[in-house]
């Protein structure tokens, strides 16, 4: 196996461990809602070369189209509003820790959308990490933070879920970008058509035209790096890596790259309940990230076996 993709993978858990930190940092310049909105207009914009690939999306059967859009919704809509909300409450690592608890949730879901079997490791793994999550919630009360930062990172985990449901026979039938780009510019179409019911458009003019530099380049590196970089460099490993050696590279080193960075900018140390925590959540995940290879692999056995015979 190659090094580059390796680091390419490692590379993005490490732009999308820091999204948490400067996501935290721009608020202090810019709300959640106006953050989200400049977020994926801005990158919808730079995707404007892309578009016309957008055109194959009409070709799609209907139940592929409601996928896409639900997908949209759920990844550039619902889930940055409150994940974003909720940096106001938790810590950029604890925000980052409940995120990583949504294959739990796409799991479930995905059993009851799509019939997909759980095996018994797989169970194992969603109790272990649920655990980790009942422990963090614990911890963060305990902390003194407000009940409404621990129902926003909640309802954000939720809409990864969601998406994670929705995208997955997206990504069987279509490349990475033409499913990035179809829901980041349909997001942002969602966004400039419900944010002016929350707060009149003159109030996000505002907010741009008074943002300082230290936000421009703050707002700039969740563009260009979070949202566009990143994922040129996921699909750039995920191409020559296997599924399973992709995910645990890219996601579960994110919360080390969130720690390290959030006490360097925050001089927030993580207490030893958050390190329980992200043991249990991410041990759970990645067990059940096993226990679907192992039946995916099982499978291919059995189908290899029939048609041998």
């Amino acid at each position: 196996m190659r090094v580059w993709p390796l680091l390419a993978l490692l590379m993005v858990a490490m732009m999308w461990g820091s999204h948490a930190v400067v996501g935290k940092a721009v608020e202090a310049e810019i709300s959640p809602d106006a953050l989200t909105l400049y977020r994926f207009v801005f990158s919808a914009l730079l995707y404007l070369p892309w578009w016309p690939k957008l055109a194959a999306v009409w070709q799609w059967s209907v139940k592929d189209k409601l996928l896409l859009l639900g997908a949209a919704i759920s990844s550039s809509v619902l889930y940055p509003l409150f994940y974003y909300a909720s940096l106001r409450h938790i810590s950029p690592v604890a925000s980052l820790l409940f995120v990583n608890a949504a294959p739990l949730v796409a799991a479930l879901l995905a059993r009851w959308m799509f019939a997909e079997r759980i095996g018994w490791m797989g169970y194992v793994g969603m109790v272990v990490s649920f655990g980790g999550v009942l422990l963090l919630v614990i911890n963060e009360w305990q902390g003194g933070l407000s009940t409404i930062g621990i129902i926003e990172v909640v309802l954000a985990m939720l809409a990864f879920s969601i998406y994670t449901v929705l995208s997955k026979p997206l990504f069987v039938k279509a490349n990475l970008f033409d499913v990035l780009v179809g829901t980041t510019v349909l997001g942002a179409a969602f966004l400039c058509v419900i944010l002016p019911f929350f707060h009149p458009l003159q109030f996000y003019w505002y907010t741009l035209v008074h943002l300082g530099f230290t936000g421009w380049w703050e707002l700039g590196y969740i563009v260009l790096i979070v949202s566009m970089t990143a994922y040129a460099l996921y699909g750039f490993g995920l191409r020559r890596v296997p599924g399973g050696i992709a995910a645990a590279i890219t996601f579960y080193p994110q919360a080390v790259f969130g720690a390290l960075l959030q006490w360097l900018w925050f001089g927030l140390q993580p207490a030893i309940g958050l390190v329980f925590s992200a043991v249990l959540i991410l041990g759970g995940t990645a067990l059940m990230r096993y226990s679907e290879l192992r039946s995916k692999k099982m499978e291919k056995a059995v189908v290899n076996k029939a048609q041998a015979m």
